[in-house]
């Protein structure tokens, strides 16, 4: 195996979303007409080979040895699961269920990058759209910077929002008002990671869809592909019921769902959301989000500066660009990670339980080698 391809390998299974910051814890825009989305040019055709041969009840006994031998954070490894051309193959668990639900912490920001795309694909949203003209309400507070900030610019963290959770307060009383004072300084076109920027995409979203985030997933995303959202915890403070709710989906004080985190869902339903994106937005026949924003969110979207610091991105998407074998993953604190694998048909799910106390880097250190050599390396031999 090369050494360009070793790396590739390392690099995804170690994926750690930036640090989560979490505190304490409408009127309809105009329908503007359809645009077309910007899609990547065209690149060279890649060979789809679905991994064959593959012994998954000894890949999962393995997978067992290694986890009963390794240090004690590996322990908290809920789940794995591989699907291979929409038929799940593995399904490994450790100290839990297919039904229970796990905080996927900024796996959330992908869920919301699908909501975005389907309601551009409805005219309700465009890419290039002003903040002023999405988020009229905020608009006086607003700099002149933030006024022209597109929302392809958010969706691609280049918006000059505060990195990682600066200025998002869940229970703030104008939680969009604090996050665009705590980032009226930032710089722009500069790639930030930032949980406000996703918020902010979140409320762009609410008042496009002039109804709440997880009646519209649920209508448009959640029902279509069977993931099931009732009941659902939807309050402000994570420490308050919500490590005991089944699914939930954490809102700010005006009722906006988190963009950032506070999504929580089972593993087979991040499957799901892998098999859609590999099926380019098309459920059992159904088509759910276009084509050509799944290839839009996962194809690169910086530059080679703005890449530089933190590697290519979509819009709210990782995306790993490889000659041979490109990828692009939605991946959450703590090591929750949905890896989509185009060239080989593959999803991988892996989750982790976050409740411990374990610092999310070495957690994810730790899990590296045996993710690395146990599950990975076979699926792309």
């Amino acid at each position: 195996m090369t050494d360009r391809r070793r790396q590739l390998r390392l690099m995804l299974v170690t994926a750690v979303a930036a640090a989560v910051s979490v505190a304490a814890a409408c009127t309809a825009a105009p329908t503007p007409a359809p645009t077309p989305i910007p899609t990547p040019a065209a690149t060279t055709t890649i060979e789809v080979r679905p991994p064959s041969g593959v012994d998954y009840r000894a890949l999962e006994t393995e997978l067992k040895r290694r986890l009963a031998a390794d240090p004690e954070t590996v322990k908290e490894l809920r789940s794995i699961l591989i699907s291979v051309d929409g038929t799940t193959e593995l399904a490994f668990y450790q100290g839990s269920k297919a039904t229970d639900h796990q905080h996927v912490w900024s796996v959330t920001k992908s869920v919301l990058s699908i909501l975005v795309g389907i309601a551009v694909d409805e005219g309700k949203l465009r890419l290039d759209q002003p903040l002023a003209e999405l988020l009229p309400e905020h608009a006086s507070v607003m700099t002149d910077d933030q006024k022209a900030t597109t929302l392809r610019q958010l969706l691609t963290m280049t918006g000059g929002m505060a990195g990682d959770g600066g200025g998002l307060n869940p229970e703030a009383e104008d939680p969009i008002g604090l996050l665009l004072t705590y980032s009226s300084t930032g710089p722009r076109d500069v790639f930030a990671y930032s949980d406000s920027g996703a918020h902010l995409v979140a409320a762009v979203l609410h008042v496009a869809v002039d109804r709440s985030l997880l009646d519209y997933a649920r209508e448009k995303l959640f029902d279509p592909l069977g993931i099931d959202s009732q009941p659902a915890w939807e309050g402000r403070n994570l420490k308050d019921g919500f490590d005991d709710a089944g699914f939930a989906w954490q809102t700010d004080s005006r009722g906006t769902h988190i963009g950032a985190y506070g999504l929580k869902l089972t593993p087979p339903d991040l499957v799901k959301l892998g098999e859609l994106y590999l099926d380019e937005g098309v459920w059992h026949g159904r088509r759910i989000v276009s084509a050509e924003w799944v290839r839009a969110s996962t194809a690169p979207q910086l530059t080679e500066e703005q890449a530089a610091s933190d590697g290519q991105y979509g819009y709210l998407w990782r995306v790993e660009v490889d000659p041979e074998m490109p990828t692009y993953t939605a991946v959450g604190g703590w090591c929750q990670l949905v890896l989509v694998i185009p060239s080989r048909r593959v999803v991988l799910v892996r989750t982790v339980d976050d409740s411990a106390g374990y610092d999310s880097d070495r957690v994810c250190d730790d899990l590296a080698p045996i993710v690395e050599e146990v599950v990975f390396g076979p699926l792309i031999v």
